[in-house]
């Protein structure tokens, strides 16, 4: 690569920048309920629990040196993460869970794409490690700031989202500069499939946390509170008018 030569990521990021935008827009207002509700927290966690379960499973299945080679510290690994905060919140059953016909659906995607392009399958890695090591961590650090605290127990930290004892901003470097070393060995056909790919990565994600449930009861929650005070307050307007 010359030295004038736009790096592989950037051009992922520019061509990716309008999708991307929507889905942290989307990310962030789902699971901001999720500091009133553990509900839509954990129904995020099952639903990308198994996309990033599949890729870490596709690892070991396709032997692919430029696959492995994107994951550049084996602290990425957060399959087991995920599914120690899933028994916690979802119980020891959580497994026997329905699939929402967006999580199926994508996992049939990535199904395919590994049958047919496994190549492809490096815009997921890329696109969803990379989003759990930064907005991944500003909605932790939110949840232990704003979540709830159960004051008679020990609060409960969320494993997925604890890269303690790494350096995140070096380990995203690295990431990153993994992924320009296997885009360099690319031909032009080859980068560009991988950018439209990674437009479908943010799109299929928006479709799985929508399929996210919870939110609901939250707002009605939120609403009944809201209400509550209001009344308490015209009550005591109308009393003080009564007795003016």
């Amino acid at each position: 690569m010359s030295d004038n030569e736009e790096l592989f990521t950037s051009r992922m990021r520019k061509a990716t920048r309008k999708i991307h935008s929507v889905s942290d827009a989307l990310i962030n207002a789902k699971f901001a309920f999720s500091l009133r509700d553990e509900t839509v927290w954990s129904g995020g966690l099952f639903v990308f629990y198994h996309i990033f379960a599949f890729l870490e499973d596709a690892k070991n299945r396709l032997n692919m040196p430029d696959f492995d080679q994107l994951f550049v510290n084996k602290i990425l690994f957060r399959k087991q993460a995920f599914e120690e905060d899933l028994c916690h919140y979802l119980g020891a059953n959580w497994k026997t869970l329905p699939k929402s016909n967006a999580l199926e659906n994508y996992l049939e995607h990535l199904q395919n794409l590994e049958r047919e392009n496994p190549q492809l399958l490096m815009a997921y890695v890329y696109h969803l490690y990379l989003g759990l090591l930064s907005g991944g961590q500003i909605l932790a650090k939110k949840r232990n700031i704003f979540g709830k605290n159960n004051h008679d127990q020990v609060k409960y930290m969320d494993k997925v989202t604890d890269f303690v004892g790494v350096d995140i901003p070096q380990l995203k470097k690295d990431f990153r500069q993994a992924m320009n070393e296997i885009a360099s060995k690319m031909s032009e056909d080859e980068k560009r499939a991988l950018i439209e790919e990674s437009n479908q990565v943010f799109l299929m994600n928006n479709l799985i946390v929508n399929s996210v449930g919870g939110q609901n009861k939250v707002l009605c929650n939120m609403l009944y509170k809201t209400s509550a005070v209001f009344l308490v307050v015209a009550g005591v307007v109308l009393a003080y008018r009564w007795h003016k």
